[in-house]
């Protein structure tokens, strides 16, 4: 992700009640909502070491399914859905 430290100050930082999953999801989702455009690359591969842990660890699968469940309950889930849906 690339975006500048205004950018990311503008819109709140991270929300820290996310570890480890979707803190990325829901920065997206609330660049979306102020406005700014969110870009993806097909063509950008990246392969992180510690992938699939949560396939293995029933401890970061917990990590990971309440990080899931807080971003759709969340208001820039549904915001974002809204705006989908209603064509903004």
């Amino acid at each position: 992700m690339l975006f500048r430290r205004e950018t990311f100050k503008a819109i709140g930082g991270f929300d820290e009640r996310y570890f480890l999953y979707y803190e990325d999801v829901d920065l997206c989702a609330r660049l979306g909502l102020a406005g700014y455009q969110v870009l993806f690359s097909p063509q950008a591969v990246v392969v992180h070491d510690a992938r699939r842990t949560s396939h293995r660890s029933l401890k970061y699968l917990k990590w990971h399914v309440s990080s899931m469940a807080r971003f759709f309950l969340s208001y820039p889930f549904w915001a974002t859905a809204w705006r989908r849906f209603v064509g903004r």
